[in-house]
């Protein structure tokens, strides 16, 4: 039997021209497609902070000392 595939949600994010530009070099080095990189990241931020009761709104600050945005 076909296994069944999870259902899924489309969305759009907005990245700035540096962001873009580093996860498309880096879906480029690994042969996959830009998508499969955010997901990842996504998967990878549930799994690290998702047990969290809040968000860390300051991981941007820390990551880049970048002033986290909304």
């Amino acid at each position: 039997m076909a296994e069944r595939r999870k259902k899924t949600t489309r969305l759009t994010v907005s990245l700035d021209d540096a962001d873009y530009a580093a996860v498309d070099a880096m879906a480029s080095r690994c042969d996959v497609s830009l998508s499969w990189v955010i997901r990842q990241a996504i998967q990878r931020f549930v799994r690290e902070h998702g047990a969290q009761p809040e968000l860390p709104l300051t991981l941007a600050e820390q990551a880049d000392g970048k002033e986290a945005s909304g």
